[in-house]
C-alpha cells in the first residue's frame, strides 16, 4: 500500500487559530504591547489603548527587514554567541584548575595533620618503649639475682646430700638456716616490676576532625554586603557593653553598673542595676543572661525580673569576658589583681576557664604546649566558634591588643593583630557568624575586621565612612549590632543596627 502523503495539496496547509476567548472569531491581530495574538474583539476591548496590527501588516514590516536581520544576526549575534562559548569555555577550564589548586590543599592539609600524628605515635611509641626498656632493666637483675640464688642453693643441697651423715649437729643446723634463708622470696616483688603504662584512645570528636581539616567555603566573600537599616542615640556617655537578645532587642550599659533592654525602636523595654559591677554580660541560646561581676568576683545569673542571683565565686581571680560554650558550659577570661596587667610576671595569672554552671572546672587554658610560654597577656572578650575554637581579644596595653584563636584541646591556632591600620589594632569586641567566620570591631581605626575561621584577614566589612570608635558588637542571625564609644561631651554615643544580606540570604536557602 503506498504510503499516505503528509501535505495532500503538495504544502502544508495552515489551520487558522480561534480566539481561546472568543472561540468563534479568528486569530488575524498582534498585540506588541502584550507580545499576544489575538482576534477583532480582543483588540476592541482588551488591548484598545495598545501597539497592535494586523498579522499580515506585522509579517510584512518584518520581511522588509529580515535580510538585515539576519545579516545582523549570522555576523554579529552568532559572533558573540562563540564569545560566550568561549568565556563558558576558559571559565570551565579555571574552575577546573581552581578546583584542582583547592584540591591540593586540602591534601597539603590533611598531609600534615597525619605528619603530627605520626609525631604524636612515635613520641607514644617511644614511651612505651622506655617504659618497656626501664622495667625489663629491673627484672633483668631480678632474674641475674633469682639464678645467683639457685647456683648456691643447689650448692648446698649437693653438700648437704654428700656430707649430711659426717656432720656435726651444730654444722648441720647452720647450713640447714643458710639453705632456708637462700630460699627465702620475702625481698623479692615482682609486681612493683609490672609494665603499667595503658594507652587509652583519644575522642574523635567529629567538629575537632573538621576543624583541623578546615572547611569548603561555598561563597564569595565579596559579596557580603552590610548596610545600616536603623540607629539609635543613647546618651553622652561612651557604651561599654552591648548584647543582643534577639533580632529585635539589645542589652545595653554606659557605666557598668545600669543595663538598659532597648529595641529597635529606641524604645527602653527594662532597666537593671547590677552593683556589683559589670564586665562582661552572656545571653544563651535559651535567652539565659550570665554576668561577670568585678566587685565580688563571681559569676550571677541575670534574670528577666531583674533579680541578680551568685551562681559562684571566681575569687581571687577576677572575672572579665564569657561566653555560652557548646557543651552548654561557660567560657570566663580570668586574671589576678596582684601583679602589673599588662607585665605578668612567673606568679600571674592570666587565663580562660571553661567551667559547669555550678563553677566545677573542665579545663584551664593558660600557657602553651611547654607550659612557660603565657597565652595572654590580659584576655578579655571570649566566643567559641562553631567549629569549636576558642577565640579571645587579648589586650597588651591600654590602647593595643590582639586576637588570640585556640583550638578546642588548648593549642595555640593563630594571631592576629590587624592589617595594614593606620594606628595600632585595638580588638574590642568579636562575634562569629555561621559559617565560623570572626568578625572583629577596631575602635582605634574605626573599622570592622571580616576574618577566616583560621583567622586570616578577609576584608573590612565596615569602615571609618561607615561606623565611628566601634567597641561593641553582637551578631543575631542576619542582624549586626554595634555600639560605639563616641559619647562624651555634646557628642551621642550611637548604636548601628546592620542588615548583612548575604548571611539573610543562606540563611533563607538553608531553611
Amino acid at each position: 500500500m503506498a504510503e499516505k502523503e503528509e501535505y495532500p495539496l503538495g504544502t502544508p496547509q495552515e489551520h487558522a487559530l480561534i480566539c481561546e476567548k472568543h472561540s468563534s472569531m479568528p486569530i488575524d491581530f498582534i498585540c506588541e504591547d502584550c507580545e499576544e495574538f489575538v482576534c477583532t474583539k480582543c483588540v476592541k476591548e482588551d488591548h484598545k489603548d495598545h501597539d497592535w496590527d494586523t498579522i499580515t501588516t506585522a509579517a510584512t514590516l518584518k520581511s522588509r527587514g529580515l535580510l538585515k536581520t539576519l545579516t545582523k544576526i549570522e555576523e554579529e549575534d552568532i559572533q558573540q554567541i562563540d564569545e560566550n562559548i568561549e568565556k563558558v569555555s576558559k571559565q570551565m577550564k579555571k574552575n577546573k584548575e581552581r578546583c584542582k589548586t583547592e584540591a591540593s590543599r586540602i591534601q597539603r592539609q590533611y598531609d600534615a595533620i597525619v605528619e603530627k600524628l605520626d609525631k604524636v605515635r612515635n613520641q607514644q611509641e617511644r614511651e612505651l618503649s622506655d617504659s618497656l626498656r626501664r622495667k625489663n632493666a629491673d627484672l633483668s637483675q631480678v632474674r641475674s639475682s633469682l639464678e645467683e640464688k639457685k647456683k648456691k642453693v643447689l650448692q648446698s643441697v649437693k653438700s648437704l646430700k654428700e656430707n649430711s651423715s659426717n656432720m656435726t649437729d651444730i654444722s648441720l643446723l647452720k647450713t640447714h638456716r643458710e639453705l632456708t634463708k637462700l630460699l627465702s622470696t620475702k625481698n623479692i616483688d615482682i609486681r612493683m616490676s609490672d609494665f603499667l603504662p595503658k594507652y587509652e584512645c583519644g575522642n574523635m570528636n567529629e567538629e575537632t576532625l573538621q576543624s583541623m581539616m578546615g572547611q569548603i567555603i561555598q561563597f564569595d566573600y565579596e559579596k557580603i554586603v552590610v548596610a545600616e537599616t536603623n540607629s539609635l542615640q543613647c546618651g553622652n556617655k561612651p557604651i561599654e557593653l552591648l548584647k543582643a537578645i534577639d533580632e529585635d532587642t539589645c542589652l545595653l550599659s554606659a557605666d557598668l553598673v545600669n543595663v538598659i533592654q532597648l529595641n529597635k525602636q529606641s524604645e527602653k523595654e527594662k532597666q537593671f542595676r547590677v552593683i556589683a559591677g559589670l564586665r562582661d554580660i552572656c545571653v544563651t541560646d535559651n535567652t539565659e543572661i550570665y554576668i561577670t561581676c568585678w566587685m565580688n568576683k563571681s559569676i550571677s545569673c541575670l534574670f528577666p525580673s531583674g533579680l541578680i542571683s551568685t551562681l559562684f565565686s571566681t575569687d581571687p581571680l577576677l572575672p572579665k569576658g564569657i561566653c555560652q560554650t557548646k557543651d552548654g558550659g561557660l567560657f570566663v577570661t580570668l586574671e589576678d589583681t596582684e601583679t602589673e596587667r599588662y607585665e605578668p610576671n612567673p606568679h600571674s595569672r592570666r587565663l580562660v576557664r571553661h567551667v559547669t554552671l555550678t563553677g566545677d572546672v573542665i579545663h584551664e587554658y593558660e600557657f602553651q604546649g611547654d607550659g612557660q610560654t603565657r597565652l595572654f597577656t590580659s584576655p578579655y572578650i571570649v566566643k567559641q566558634n562553631g567549629n569549636t575554637d576558642i577565640c579571645v581579644t587579648n589586650w597588651t596595653s591600654n590602647t593595643t591588643g590582639d586576637l588570640v584563636i585556640l583550638f578546642y584541646a588548648g593549642s595555640l591556632k593563630s594571631v592576629y593583630s590587624g592589617h595594614k591600620q593606620k594606628k595600632e589594632f585595638a580588638p574590642t569586641d568579636l562575634a562569629n557568624d555561621r559559617h565560623c567566620n570572626i568578625i572583629v570591631s577596631d575602635k582605634n581605626n574605626s573599622t570592622i575586621h571580616l576574618l577566616s575561621p583560621e583567622g586570616k584577614f578577609i576584608r573590612y566589612l565596615l569602615t571609618e565612612n561607615q561606623v565611628v570608635q566601634p567597641v561593641a558588637i553582637s551578631l543575631k542571625n542576619s542582624t549586626l549590632w554595634i555600639g560605639d564609644d563616641y559619647g562624651g561631651g555634646k557628642a551621642f554615643s550611637k548604636v548601628y543596627i546592620m542588615q548583612s544580606y548575604f548571611f539573610l540570604m543562606h540563611e533563607h536557602q538553608s531553611s
